[in-house]
């Protein structure tokens, strides 16, 4: 006779709260007639276990039995009360009551050694009351709505099937079926907003995917190989895996990742700053350089920067002559940039203003990167399309294929 057999026949009836003999057999592999012999062991160890004969019939344990502690050796004491301990900071979860519970159970005061805290540092309730309320309708199966700012636009109001809190990386997700989308989405919680759990139930139990199986992304992805200086060491050893990351014998770190290439990518990357360098490829690299060179133009010359191009592209189109140059308006004839100040020009080869390239698109009588007007246009949309209310990127971009043309670096690379 198995004792192990005989502890988990208990545990699964105190799940259950009742079994059939075929069924208890068919899970314990073994006879229906050796279950019935366990049930006669655990009955006359005091275990509360009976059978009831009969079509709606089978095992069961008498209601309100307790299990006694001696059903747990001290390790898995000490695991129990480790669990909870984790969840004792934060309100909301219970924990706090059934850890006192247990102790006084096992006769065992466990050490104050661990804590988990949802809160972002510098964070308040919010975070652990948005925990607390998930967790909630996860377990009572009742449809949350919330606002989620999600990477690839503006927020939106979703319903969802809660269905599992999961950590990973840096940061708590929540797996749930989706009712908008009709499938299984994960958000990520510290982009959750407005967050209501409705009296609405779903019956269905949820299984969603594991978070690593590979799901088509929106974006493809691009392989990158970045350098970063020996100062960025505890970002490098936080967000990338060690098989990523080579240390360098200057003390800096050459990490290969791949990433979706998306507009969330460049802003990950200027997180950096001047301390990370993108090796490859050469086109991320450069649109990178060309993000630089718009936050150094916004921040110097906040009057005159991107927020206006939209407005100043767009009026020009009204003009019967639209052809950019010197005698007209003042652009950039690569990027469209205004030219409202002399220190915004570049400089020919003799060190001569240029009269007709700013400073971020030509040095010393060459342009400072290659790139397509395609490429070009791809760059500026999205800043464009900011600064335009109603006008989309695609909008904006049909709009600087017509404007853009017209510059002077584009008729000459033309021809």
């Amino acid at each position: 006779m198995s004792q192990a057999r005989l502890f988990e026949l208990v545990y699964l009836l105190l799940e259950k709260g009742k079994m059939s003999a075929p069924e208890l057999a068919k899970r314990f592999e073994v006879s229906v007639r050796t279950i019935y012999r366990d049930v006669d062991a655990l009955s006359a160890a005091g275990v509360p276990i009976y059978t009831q004969p009969g079509r709606n019939g089978g095992v069961a344990l008498m209601e309100h039995y307790v299990l006694s502690k001696a059903a747990f050796s001290e390790e898995e004491q000490t695991q129990l009360l480790t669990a909870l301990r984790s969840l004792a900071g934060n309100p909301g979860l219970g924990a706090n009551e059934a850890l006192d519970k247990l102790s006084g159970l096992f006769q065992r005061s466990q050490p104050h050694w661990l804590e988990v805290d949802l809160s972002h540092w510098g964070g308040g309730e919010g975070d652990r009351l948005t925990f607390g309320a998930l967790r909630e309708a996860i377990l009572s199966h009742k449809v949350i709505t919330f606002t989620y700012a999600g990477s690839y636009g503006e927020p939106t109001v979703r319903r969802a099937l809660p269905a599992k809190l999961v950590f990973k990386g840096q940061s708590w997700y929540l797996q749930a079926f989706c009712l908008d989308r009709q499938n299984y989405r994960t958000f990520k919680l510290s982009r959750i907003r407005e967050l209501t759990v409705t009296q609405r139930t779903f019956p269905t139990p949820l299984a969603p995917p594991p978070i690593d199986n590979k799901i088509a992304p929106t974006w493809p992805n691009v392989k990158l190989t970045l350098r970063f200086s020996p100062a960025l060491a505890f970002r490098v050893y936080d967000e990338f895996d060690p098989a990523q990351v080579t240390a360098l014998a200057d003390g800096s770190f050459r990490v290969e990742a791949e990433f979706p290439e998306d507009n969330w990518v460049y802003g990950y990357l200027l997180s950096f700053g001047p301390l990370m360098e993108v090796l490859e490829p050469e086109r991320i690299r450069y649109a990178l350089a060309e993000l630089a060179r718009q936050i150094i133009f916004r921040c110097e010359n906040p009057d005159i920067g991107c927020q206006n191009l939209g407005a100043i592209m767009g009026a020009s189109f009204l003009k019967e002559d639209a052809t950019m140059n010197k005698e007209t308006t003042p652009f950039c004839q690569s990027c469209a940039m205004p030219l409202t100040a002399p220190d915004l020009r570049g400089t020919e080869a003799d060190g001569s203003a240029s009269p007709h390239y700013c400073k971020y698109c030509y040095d010393k009588g060459k342009f400072t990167g290659e790139m397509t007007m395609e490429q070009m246009i791809d760059f500026c949309a999205p800043m464009m399309a900011q600064a335009s209310p109603g006008m989309t990127e695609e909008d904006a971009k049909e709009h600087m294929r017509t404007f853009f043309p017209q510059l002077l670096r584009w008729r000459r690379e033309a021809k």
